[in-house]
């Protein structure tokens, strides 16, 4: 992960974006990519990060290939309220990106899965 977000924090600073922005999008990154890495241990093909700045917002595309789907846009039901202890295991981290950035989408198509996110400045 030190390679990604080291990756992203120079291109933040090329850019001048904003830390209140960054913390967000370094959060989804990680999370994202922890969970490609994670639900596809045999894959040996790489993933492939994009960031780019659009006007006034920081777009992320992140594609993994050979993968079965998996829609991190589908709503998932995420116990809030139960203490720790009482919760499954799972499921917190897109609940959180959802509320963390302004847009996620999700494609898939040929075994590749794509997921954009955007976070815009303000």
């Amino acid at each position: 992960m030190k390679e990604i977000y080291d990756f992203t924090e120079d291109f933040f600073q090329a850019e001048d974006i904003a830390e209140k922005v960054r913390y967000p999008v370094h959060f989804a990154l990680e999370e994202l990519f922890t969970n490609m890495v994670k639900y596809n241990p045999g894959n040996s093909h790489d993933i492939r990060l994009e960031v780019d700045k659009v006007e006034d917002q920081v777009t992320v595309t992140i594609t993994d290939y050979d993968v079965e789907a998996f829609d991190v846009t589908a709503a998932r039901k995420v116990d809030t309220k139960s203490a720790l202890a009482d919760r499954p295991v799972g499921g917190l981290g897109l609940h959180l990106i959802r509320h963390m950035v302004d847009t996620l989408d999700y494609h898939y198509a040929d075994r590749q899965s794509r997921i954009t996110f955007t976070k815009g400045f303000e």
